[in-house]
Parts: C-alpha cells; sequence; structure tokens
C-alpha cells in the first residue's frame, strides 16, 4: 500500500483548522458507497502504521478519526416517512445519510434524499402498496439483499407513518435487518387520527407492535394529541411540529458524537442509553431559551435566581413534551444535549442538568453532550431517552 502523499511547503505539511490535508488521490474514501459501508473500518488494518515507532503521526490519527466517524443511516418508509425526510434534508444534518423508501415510484421521485430505494417493483409495478401492509412488507422482503447492503451502519433512524400500506408493512422490515447487522436502531412513528376510522387504527396498533419489536427505542407519536393541543394549526405546519421531533433527535444525536464539543459522547455512551429494553418508550423533549433574556440576568443576586428560574421552567417544559403520553418521573435513562453561544456558563449548565436528574427516575442514567455554537441566539436543550412504555405501548393488546 503506497504510503500517504501530504502537501507540504519548505518541507511542512499543509494544515487546515489543525488538521493535515491529504492528498485527494491517495487518501481512503471514508464516505464510501452506501452499499459497502464495512470499507470505512480498513483504515484501521492500514499497513501504513509502523508498530515499532513510538509516536504517531497526524496523517495516521486523522485517518483513524475519519475512519471511527459514526455511520448513521436515516430512512423514511412509505409517503409520510418520505415527506419528513425531505424536510430533514432541507435543513442538513452534517454526517447521516438520508434514504427515502417506497413502493410508490411517483412519491419517491418526489422525495429528496441522499439516496432513494423503490422496493417491490415486481409486485407493484411502482404503483404502490394500496394501503395494505402484507403487500408493503412482501415488497420489503422481496428486496432483501437490497436492503441489507445498505442499512449496515452503527445508528439507524426510522420514521414512517402507521395505518397505510408502505410504512406500516416495509418499516418493520428494515428495523429487523438494521438490528441484524448490530446497529442501534431509533424509530419514530406516527399514528392516524381518530377520524381515520377504526380499521385504519387497528392496522396502526398491529404495526407499532411489530415495529417496536425490532426497535431498540420506540417514539410513537399520536396525530390525536396535536389535533387536540392545536386544533385551528394548518396542517402543513402540524406536520412540520411533528417532524421537528425527528430532525432534533437526529442532529443532536449525530453532533454529540461527531462534532468537537466542550463535553463530548461516543456511540457507546448513546447505546449504553437508548438499547432495547423491556416495556419501554422513547422520550423525546425539546426546548429553547433566549440567550439575550440571559444575559440580563447576571447583574445581581435577584437577577441570577430570576435567570434560574427562567433555565428551570424551560428544562421542565422540554421534559413534558405534551405530544408524547410519557410519566416524565419514569424516565429511566436520557441524553441530554445543550447547545450555545460563548457565554453559555457552567452554572446554566448545572441548573439545566440539575432539574432534569431532580425529576426523572433518582436511579436514572444521564448522559450529557454540550457544544458551543458562536451563531447561536438560544440555548437549545434536547432530551432522549426511555421512559416506562407509552399507552400506546403498554396496552397493545387491548388494541390489537
Amino acid at each position: 500500500m503506497d504510503k500517504f502523499k501530504v502537501e507540504t511547503i519548505n518541507g511542512l505539511p499543509v494544515v487546515d483548522n489543525g488538521r493535515v490535508l491529504i492528498d485527494s488521490k491517495k487518501h481512503l474514501n471514508i464516505h464510501s458507497s452506501i452499499d459497502n459501508p464495512a470499507s470505512d473500518r480498513d483504515i484501521l488494518n492500514s499497513d501504513n502504521y509502523d508498530e515499532s515507532s513510538q509516536i504517531d503521526s497526524d496523517v495516521y490519527l486523522s485517518n483513524i478519526i475519519e475512519s471511527l466517524k459514526l455511520r448513521t443511516l436515516v430512512v423514511g418508509i412509505g409517503g409520510a416517512g418520505n415527506n419528513a425526510i425531505s424536510r430533514l434534508q432541507e435543513i442538513g444534518v452534517p454526517g447521516a445519510i438520508t434514504m427515502a423508501v417506497n413502493t410508490d415510484a411517483q412519491d419517491l421521485f418526489y422525495a429528496n434524499a441522499d439516496k432513494k430505494m423503490l422496493i417491490g417493483k415486481k409486485i407493484t409495478s411502482g404503483l404502490g402498496a394500496g394501503n395494505n401492509p402484507a403487500v408493503g412488507a412482501k415488497c420489503a422482503e422481496s428486496d432483501l439483499e437490497r436492503i441489507k447492503k445498505c442499512i449496515n451502519r452503527d445508528v439507524v433512524f426510522i420514521n414512517c407513518g402507521l395505518g397505510g400500506g408502505t410504512g406500516t408493512g416495509a418499516a418493520p422490515i428494515f428495523a429487523r435487518e438494521a438490528k441484524k447487522s448490530g446497529a442501534l436502531v431509533v424509530s419514530f412513528c406516527t399514528l392516524p387520527f381518530n377520524m381515520e376510522g377504526e380499521e385504519k387504527r387497528l392496522v396502526a396498533f398491529k404495526g407499532l407492535s411489530k415495529l417496536a419489536e425490532y426497535s431498540d427505542t420506540i417514539i410513537p407519536i399520536p396525530n390525536e394529541r396535536l389535533l387536540r393541543l392545536l386544533p385551528n394549526i394548518s396542517m402543513m405546519k402540524g406536520f412540520k411540529i411533528m417532524d421537528e421531533i425527528l430532525i432534533r433527535s437526529v442532529k443532536s444525536i449525530v453532533d454529540l458524537i461527531s462534532n468537537c464539543g466542550l463535553v463530548n459522547l461516543d456511540l457507546a455512551d448513546v447505546k449504553s442509553v437508548l438499547s432495547k429494553r423491556a416495556r419501554s418508550s422513547g422520550f423525546i423533549g425539546l426546548s429553547e431559551i433566549n440567550i439575550e433574556k440571559l444575559k440580563s440576568k447576571t447583574n445581581n443576586y435577584k437577577d441570577k435566581q430570576e435567570m434560574k428560574q427562567i433555565l428551570r421552567q424551560r428544562t421542565i417544559k422540554a421534559l413534558h413534551n405534551p405530544l408524547l403520553d410519557i410519566n416524565v418521573k419514569s424516565i429511566r435513562s436520557c441524553l441530554v444535549s445543550i447547545v450555545g453561544d460563548q457565554t453559555m456558563s457552567l452554572a446554566q449548565i448545572n441548573e439545566i442538568l440539575s432539574t432534569i436528574t431532580h425529576h426523572i427516575l433518582p436511579s436514572a442514567k444521564l448522559k450529557f453532550g454540550t457544544m458551543i455554537d458562536p451563531a447561536a441566539h438560544s440555548i437549545k436543550i434536547c432530551i432522549i431517552g426511555l421512559a416506562d412504555a407509552s399507552p400506546y405501548l403498554s396496552r397493545l393488546e387491548e388494541f390489537i
């Protein structure tokens, strides 16, 4: 294997932001095809490493770091899943690959994603599953080898709407294969409105039961709760609110592991919190705190007490997500992402974390990470974890 060629000036390696720039022709392609993700790790077996050397070069270390980056895949399955993936793609999550999956060629054509997969072409001829989950599952099984090739990642997020054909039928197949490959599987699924009828509701809960079987963490989001909370909201804005749950979750986990922050987590930390536990349901809470408002509360004791009160209130708001039917006191493990500008203080971080630990189970496992974003206008809190199963999971027998 050829030695890596490093550009030099006066014999010194060219460095950008503290990292050695490597000649692209000699650089191992870290972002290899999604069909061959195993090659991402080949750098660890490089012949370039001299075991007799007492020091490691920046070139070698740089490539090790690149090869160990979190391999994340976000899959949107069916119509609702494709819509969510398209919005995620618009915002962008560096470090994650997006993939839209459908049985309907036209829907898939208009989806916006890094990768697209039309499943069951010989079964549906690209015309969709006709709201039949059995057809959706059959389509996924018919393309099993293609699915296996692309699903081998460290973390796989699955997003779908339940109650139709493709999402309900195919999503459990994707989750099953991702789990077999050793990935951490986090699934987000929406449940139909009551007005859509009892038959669709029954189909959705059967799909939820199958998807939960193969997911480490599953977060069921009932559309009906959005209708009750915001009855006058436009349909487009309502779905964007639902999609925000997926977007912030994916971004928070990828950023916590992949980016250099004040406090970082690794994949083992994430798995220790989100790996499958019996009778558990996923939970996510989001909140933002205006930074300028906090900056004005640092002058005296009274101001500082007001600042603490603001932080507590916004953190409690994140814990009590009105879209999820979760008992906060039952949260047994959680990841906390805190992002703010350079003025974010240790006292503020402490107040946020102390508030969380005060409200969840005393024995709960908590992992947190913090990042500095100089352009941030607010402190963003994202809490992701596991709690006792929501009624939609704990009472599945009643629904099906």
